[in-house]
């Protein structure tokens, strides 16, 4: 049989390709493949494009299906079309308002437990430790067909696309559309009034982009309209996106700059327009979705501040699934860092991260130098915003993503050498002064002195003053209280106890016999009490707390430092 197709090979007009019918490969379980040969267009020299999958193959003037996938290296230009009854399946009807794109609660990658137990770690064994936490939590599914989507990357830099071109594969990006190599992907900086431009409505052979990402940068993947009906919904790709089931993404109309030639892969490239759609199915036949409005995006403000340099800032979206925020937003703030940040590699950066929360904004706030700083600080933003978006508790409602970095050059670090208490023994009230002898790496030494006063209400007996950087904070503040965290609210209280490096710290403790109950821990329990909670109910219910911290005193640093000394002491009350 022969019959034609529709695509869009320049700007947003659909043209007609001649189809010829090569032969059917059946399939059971309804997912058969049509191969057919293509020609017209210029198709013959290009052969089939990524960005051409969903074209809609039509035969005696009826819809067959959509072209889905070709080879490459092939000698001449043949595809696979899949069947529209396959497709026409993809959407029922029996959701028709989609979903909202919201959380699936996991608990995958060990939670809160995990990531505070990294924080003490050195820098490469921290690193390694990030992204076990990573590679634990459910993924989406590595497609085996090879997608015959165009990427669409504006803002991304090349090396970034090259650090992240395992998870852009499994997102439907294929960056690398030639072996071993990235394609010159688009990086077209769209001006407000071009995107905002009236589109056409879409219509059987228009090209779409479906976005993960966008604003001032943009990400996402090029395909097909296939079929468009009178109810406002759509189908497109012919093979699937992401995997995903059930989703919610943008689609924007996309406008095709060029056609690519490649031996092996030969692609359009394209832009998108200002998004006006919505993905609601992605499943193995292709996806669906709706006309009537746009599938909102997560925002994400960035901001950075270089040292002698002036503050930049930027602001995008990135898609709501909770499979996907976390990794969209380290791979856009990866571009933002490469693309701004003048420092050199060897740099130090202050990170500050802000989920915003139906229960309140989750801040996490650290410090890491070095050379391998700028990996520290993306895996610091994907593991911290995974806990949050794939928590098992609740849908967190994420309404925003803020993060600020400041970058200095250099690796700067400081190290505590010693201690030293201005007295031995104190009495409930008064004040205590810790003096502190830092080091810098080529043994410079500086001296800070931190005041700690004596609650009243300080039992006699020995103490403990713990002096040391942000991580000895955190170790001695969730040694107070190890409830792990059994609600959102609690993962916020729990993430809060935590203190950058850049802290200088002096904690006043003394021993306690306590336990931990839900979320909240109880201290200076009588023995028997102690006793009959930890022997009664689930074993796991309840984690003994050892110390309890009676006062606390910081000092910001300029850099990390590291270090800790214990120093003991005795309270006495005066004698009448």
């Amino acid at each position: 049989m022969k019959g034609y197709g529709l695509t869009v090979l320049h700007g947003t007009a659909v043209e007609r390709f001649d189809v010829e019918v090569l032969g059917v490969v059946p399939n059971s379980l309804g997912r058969s493949q049509i191969l057919v040969r293509v020609s017209g267009l210029g198709l013959d020299k290009t052969g089939i494009l990524a960005g051409m999958s969903g074209s809609p193959v039509y035969f005696e003037g009826r819809l067959a299906g959509a072209v889905a996938a070709t080879w490459g290296f092939s000698k001449e230009p043949i595809g696979a079309v899949t069947p529209i009854e396959s497709m026409l399946a993809i959407d029922t009807g029996d959701a028709a308002a989609g979903t909202e794109g919201g959380a699936r609660p996991t608990s995958g990658g060990g939670g809160f437990p995990a990531f505070a137990g990294t924080l003490a770690l050195p820098e490469e064994e921290r690193l390694a430790a990030l992204q076990k936490i990573v590679d634990a939590r459910p993924s989406l599914p590595a497609h085996a067909q090879a997608s015959l989507l165009a990427p669409v990357a504006a803002g991304f830099p090349a090396d970034t696309l090259g650090r992240w071109g395992r998870d852009l594969a499994r997102l439907g990006i294929p960056v690398s559309l030639v072996s071993g190599e990235l394609p010159a992907l688009p990086g077209t900086a769209l001006q407000a009034a071009e995107r905002a431009r009236p589109a056409a409505p879409i219509a059987p052979g228009s090209a779409v982009t479906a976005l993960l990402i966008d604003g001032d940068l943009q990400l996402g993947a090029t395909g097909t309209v296939t079929r468009v009906d009178g109810k406002g919904r759509f189908l497109a790709f012919g093979h699937p996106f992401l995997g995903a089931g059930m989703l919610e993404l943008p689609v924007a109309p996309a406008e095709v700059v060029a056609v690519f030639p490649s031996a092996m892969l030969s692609f359009k490239m394209a832009y998108a327009l200002a998004p006006a759609y919505r993905l609601t199915h992605d499943r193995d036949s292709g996806v669906a979705g709706r006309t009537d409005r746009a599938a909102a995006l997560v925002p994400v403000h960035f901001r950075l501040e270089s040292e002698g340099g002036p503050v930049r800032t930027l602001s995008w979206g990135v898609a709501k699934d909770a499979a996907l925020l976390p990794v969209l937003v380290a791979i856009s703030m990866d571009a933002a860092l490469t693309t701004l940040d003048p420092t050199p590699v060897d740099r130090t950066l202050r990170l500050e991260v802000s989920v915003g929360t139906a229960v309140g904004p989750f801040v996490y706030a650290d410090q890491m130098t070095g050379p391998r700083a700028k990996e520290l600080a993306l895996l610091t933003a994907n593991v911290l915003t995974g806990l949050v978006a794939q928590n098992e508790f609740e849908d967190p409602g994420i309404s925003e993503v803020d993060i600020s970095v400041l970058s200095a050059p250099g690796e700067k670090r400081l190290r505590v050498v010693e201690a030293a208490l201005s007295a031995r023994k104190v009495a409930p009230g008064q004040t205590l002064r810790a003096t502190v002898r830092l080091a810098d790496r080529r043994g410079r030494e500086e001296t800070r002195v931190l005041s700690l006063t004596v609650p009243r209400e300080t039992p006699e007996g020995r103490a403990i003053v713990i002096v040391g950087d942000g991580n000895a904070a955190s170790a001695a503040r969730l040694a107070a209280q190890p409830a792990e965290p059994r609600t959102l609210d609690g993962l916020r209280a729990a993430l809060g106890r935590l203190v950058p490096a850049d802290r200088l710290a002096a904690l006043l403790v003394v021993p306690t016999r306590g336990t931990t109950t839900g979320d909240d821990t109880l201290s200076a329990l009588p023995p028997s009490f102690a006793m009959v909670l930890s022997e009664g109910g689930d074993a796991n219910a309840h984690a003994s707390v050892p110390i309890r911290i009676l006062a606390e005193e910081f000092v910001t640093l300029d850099r990390p430092a590291s270090g800790s000394v214990r120093l003991e002491l005795e309270v006495e009350r005066p004698r009448s």
